[in-house]
């Protein structure tokens, strides 16, 4: 990708500014440990699950039942990847130079090494935004952020299920109150409807910008925090999620939309291109 000038245009997920450095112990590499029942429900386990999930680089770790495998992604999975993509699901773009608001789908966010932020669609643009966005001046830009709730609900069960791949299934009021909350979101009907979770908004979670800490899936870590140890798994080598949740502190924080007043300079030119990270599916026969 270039910049208007022609010179090449250097860009990272991570964002600018200071992060905060925190010392992080390895302690164990999880292996695979396959239950015949489900972990959380009980009923028997038929499904191979990824922890973490797979578009987050996790491999199969365990067996859940269907319910709990595909009800969970279909209702947290995808809040959690725009979080560790620095993504927004949905976006529009609105000025006076092009006549209605103007969707995108994912807009992922993006840095250059000065500073500067970029958006990258993923996926279908309507291709009035580069026109607004040539035009320059004051730009609506409104967008739909992850769900924190949702997020933190999706790292919670892939924490659970970690502490079951490594010690069991573990017993006691804890173990059933945490089991009933995600329960709680399995058998929510869509996502507006997945209650908020104190355990899951009380877990510490950290995220690493660099490159992967360890190749491996699930590693049992001590992060050294300002109150003393904090034992935990580091997932995909990338994010840290505690074995503790400090659930009576925890509070939402609000969601929906949010609007963003741009002010765009008409002297940068570019095209608006999309972003596939695999070819788009191939049109099929329908059978009559």
């Amino acid at each position: 990708m270039n910049r208007a000038s022609g010179g090449p245009l250097d860009f990272g997920i991570e964002p600018p500014g200071p992060t905060e450095t925190v010392p992080l112990r390895l302690i164990e590499v999880l292996r695979p440990r396959m239950f015949d029942d489900c972990p959380i429900c009980g009923d028997p386990a038929t499904t191979e699950e990824h922890v973490p999930p797979q578009r987050l680089g996790g491999t199969r770790m365990t067996r859940t039942c269907a319910r709990c495998n595909n009800s969970f992604g279909t209702l947290l999975e995808a809040d959690l990847v725009d979080w560790f993509d620095e993504a927004w699901s949905t976006s529009s773009f609105q000025s006076d130079a092009v006549a209605g608001r103007r969707q995108t789908s994912r807009l992922l966010r993006r840095w250059t090494s000065d500073g500067q932020f970029i958006f990258l669609p993923e996926g279908r643009c309507d291709p009035a935004v580069g026109g607004i966005l040539a035009a320059g001046g004051d730009v609506t830009l409104e967008v739909s952020p992850p769900d924190q709730n949702r997020c933190h609900l999706a790292l919670l069960k892939s924490m659970y299920l970690a502490l079951c791949i490594k010690a069991g299934v573990p017993q006691g009021e804890p173990a059933d109150r945490l089991r009933a909350e995600l329960l709680a979101v399995r058998d929510a009907k869509r996502k507006a409807d997945v209650p908020v979770s104190p355990i899951a908004l009380g877990l510490t979670v950290l995220r690493h910008w660099g490159d992967p800490i360890t190749e491996e899936s699930v590693v049992l870590a001590e992060l050294q925090s300002e109150t003393g140890p904090l034992l935990g798994f580091l997932l995909a080598g990338r994010v840290f999620v505690s074995a503790s949740s400090s659930w009576s502190e925890a509070t939402a924080a609000p969601s929906g939309r949010l609007v963003y007043q741009l002010q765009v300079d008409a002297s940068v030119r570019g095209d608006v291109a999309s972003v596939h990270p695999q070819p788009p599916p191939q049109a099929g026969r329908r059978r009559a």
